[in-house]
């Protein structure tokens, strides 16, 4: 299988501390998960696109028609932060590998958020549904954290909603304000 690191991506439904299941699907285990979302021109959809022909191709000697493709048009979510993008969930039921920059295991639930930025290893692998439908999906490898960012869900941090009311520790004799 063809392992692709990809570029710089803010990463939006991400679970990746704790695995969460896919929402109106009772047989699925629960997986980690984190939906990579790109400008519609970077060069990471071409090199993901040749892999998921490659990888159909592999298990069905020519792509079907109908294929269930992973690669999903931003400008259809009717999200903001999805427009002019592509995107595509990557998930795995065992939990990936998480870093920061300096190669660190990143273990602490408030570093991990949709909205930060991060770069992951992925594959994919093509699957038939007992219903006869086709289809190849992408497995999460590993991921690192690259930097924070504003936050998805619009929650602002308590030391910047109560910045205005904070009391100083200690002034220059070292005895508290």
């Amino acid at each position: 299988m063809t392992k692709l690191i990809t570029p710089e991506f803010r990463g939006s439904f991400v679970s990746l501390l704790e695995p969460r299941s896919i929402p109106g699907s009772d047989t699925s285990k629960p997986k980690y998960q984190i939906t990579i979302v790109l400008p519609k021109d970077d060069k990471f959809w071409t090199q993901l696109k040749t892999v998921i022909k490659t990888t159909a191709e592999a298990k069905w000697g020519k792509i079907p028609p109908k294929l269930k493709n992973p690669i999903k048009d931003g400008d259809e979510e009717g999200r903001d932060e999805f427009a002019d993008r592509l995107m595509v969930q990557a998930s795995s039921v065992q939990k990936p590998g998480i870093v920061d920059t300096n190669l660190n295991p990143v273990m602490d639930a408030d570093e991990i958020y949709s909205g930060a930025w991060y770069r992951a290893t992925v594959r994919c692998f093509a699957w038939d549904h007992p219903t006869g439908g086709k289809g190849v999906s992408v497995a999460l490898d590993n991921v690192m954290k690259v930097k924070d960012d504003e936050s998805f869900s619009g929650r602002a941090k308590a030391e910047d909603d109560f910045a205005d009311f904070a009391q100083s520790k200690s002034n220059e004799s070292g005895l508290l304000d």
